[in-house]
């Protein structure tokens, strides 16, 4: 008799089990998050971050914003939100390959997502996006038995409709808020008490955050639909296959979006409307160029001849491997860095030595993550994801060896 593989405990997959390409993908997008979140979220208040271009003085601070705002603003998470419809693309595969209940395995994943990133938001920072994603990832969960040509059409036209909806601009906080919300955050985080801080992150949470979120939300979903249609349809796993179309996604859509963002980051320095001509291009020049970065990086890793990676690229891709831990290191690290109970530079440091922090933690953290794997399986937040996930207490160690066919 055949075995299905049913009676086998699911189990995550072992290292050579993975796709590295995604993993690259994964620890590039992760290095664009880290200097976003730093620059807009941790050394300032958000809002005086969207009130304000540039918010310290000085030709270094300048330059750095424009180069933040024009390279990673926005795009390193759009490729991260599509990279997570990915991984739904591919859990989805192998369960169904082993026979199991995609749906209801793919809901307690997500419900776990969910926990882990509302604690991170109330207990450790706001600025979470880990919730956004595991609400998304729920609502993908119906459509992950479509065709993968079907998924993609339907990513892309909620990504087209998205910025069209009337509640992304119903939920947005005019600037009156903001302004008020910035000055209370700046002086809060820097020098108030632990008791206000936890009290001061929640009502952001609830009251500014959450609506951001939620005018995120149809652009998300239209992603992470979009990320499972392209694992289905095989572009991840076979990019040597499409070269004709990612060079075209990488001419036309990096053209596009290195037009307009150069024209909005230009807007903003001056002050001076942009363009007209291009109103309608406007809403989709972060996904122009997100898509770009994505298939140049395809293109790049699938035209090599070998399956190993040289060293940039395999401590990058160690970094995407633990993602989920070095997002909520990071948080750690800048939170402590920047509010009144660790060093209290909230609102103090430019752009300019954000950056070079940023740049410091993230190569620490390549680092770490390529020591870490040498000896575990996955990061400990990967860890605990997958345990809760899989209802067992999965083995960190490496050295062990599992019968199980892989799950995850």
């Amino acid at each position: 008799m055949t075995d299905t593989g049913k009676s086998k405990p699911m189990q995550p997959v072992e290292v050579d089990e993975r796709y590295q390409i995604l993993d690259v993908l994964r620890g590039a997008a992760l290095l664009g998050v880290l200097l976003i979140n730093l620059d807009s979220g941790f050394r300032g208040s958000l809002f005086h971050h969207i009130l304000n271009f540039h918010t310290h003085p000085g030709q270094a601070n300048r330059v750095t914003d424009l180069l933040l705002e024009w390279i990673f603003e926005f795009k390193a998470m759009t490729l991260f939100s599509f990279l997570f419809g990915v991984g739904a693309g591919i859990q989805y595969e192998r369960l169904i390959k082993r026979g199991r209940n995609s749906g209801f395995f793919l809901f307690r994943r997500f419900i776990v997502l969910l926990i882990i990133g509302l604690g991170h938001m109330l207990l450790i920072w706001n600025g979470d996006i880990l919730t956004l994603y595991a609400v998304c990832g729920l609502l993908v969960v119906p459509f992950t038995k479509l065709p993968g040509k079907l998924l993609v059409v339907t990513g892309l036209a909620v990504i087209a409709l998205s910025p069209y909806l009337p509640f992304f601009y119903n939920y947005f906080p005019d600037a009156e808020a903001m302004r008020a919300q910035a000055s209370v955050a700046t002086r809060i985080y820097s020098s108030g008490t632990l008791a206000e801080i936890m009290s001061l992150r929640f009502d952001e949470a609830v009251h500014f955050i959450m609506p951001l979120l939620l005018a995120s939300l149809p652009r998300t979903f239209g992603l992470m639909l979009l990320g499972t249609g392209v694992w289905r349809i095989g572009i991840m796993q076979r990019p040597q296959e499409w070269r004709s179309l990612l060079w075209g996604i990488l001419a036309i859509a990096g053209s596009l979006g290195a037009l307009t963002t150069t024209l909005e980051v230009w807007s903003k320095e001056t002050g001076n409307p942009a363009p007209g001509a291009f109103d309608l291009l406007y809403p989709y020049s972060v996904l122009f160029l997100a898509f770009a970065y994505a298939a140049c990086l395809l293109l790049w890793l699938g035209s090599r001849q070998t399956n190993r990676l040289e060293w940039p690229w395999r401590l990058t891709a160690a970094a995407g491997r633990m993602a989920l831990s070095n997002y909520l290191a990071q948080s750690l690290v800048f939170t402590t860095i920047f509010y009144s109970y660790g060093f209290g530079l909230f609102g103090r440091l430019g752009s300019a030595a954000a950056l070079l922090l940023g740049l410091t933690v993230f190569a620490v953290q390549l680092i770490a993550s390529e020591l870490w794997l040498r000896h575990f399986r996955f990061g400990p937040a990967e860890w605990l994801w997958r345990s809760m996930t899989y209802g067992q207490w999965q083995t960190l160690k490496r050295y062990r060896f599992f019968n199980g066919q892989p799950g995850d």
